[in-house]
C-alpha cells in the first residue's frame, strides 16, 4: 500500500515514487504490477486510479 498509495500521490510518475521510497524505478514498476495483478485492475484507467485514491485516504 506505501508505494501504491506514493505512487499515486505522484501521479504515476516511476522516478519520483522511486526517489521518495529510497528504490529503483524498476522495483515501483513491479510493485505496481503486483497491485494490478492482485486487484485485478488496471493503473492506466483514470478512474481505477481516482477510486483507489479515495479508498486509500479514507482507510
Amino acid at each position: 500500500m506505501p508505494t501504491l498509495r506514493t505512487w499515486l500521490a505522484n501521479h504515476g510518475s516511476w522516478d519520483r515514487t522511486a526517489a521518495e521510497l529510497g528504490v529503483h524505478r524498476n522495483s515501483v514498476r513491479h510493485r505496481i504490477g503486483q497491485v494490478e495483478r492482485a486487484l485485478d485492475v488496471e493503473l492506466a484507467d483514470p478512474e481505477t486510479r481516482m477510486r483507489l485514491w479515495f479508498a486509500l485516504r479514507w482507510a
